[in-house]
């Protein structure tokens, strides 16, 4: 069954939250928007779980990475 196109991740209004460009996690399929119950977000790269090479809470803007997967 076709999945469709993938959201626009970038019309969320949590992503505008996070301070900073998210660079290329804003087209990875492993960047996880986490927002607290302040209201603060923040990006978790999920991939990070499993593959040591990445940081869990990667520094934004992410221009280059070695896990990056396009959505």
């Amino acid at each position: 069954m076709p999945e469709g196109p993938p959201p626009d991740r970038s019309s969320d209004p949590a992503w505008l939250k996070l301070g900073a460009e998210p660079g290329l996690c804003l087209a990875c399929r492993h960047a996880k928007l986490n927002e607290t119950s302040r209201g603060t977000a923040y990006l978790r790269c999920t991939r990070a779980a499993w593959d040591i090479r990445l940081p869990r809470y990667p520094r934004l803007p992410v221009t280059e990475c070695a896990g990056f997967d396009r959505r």
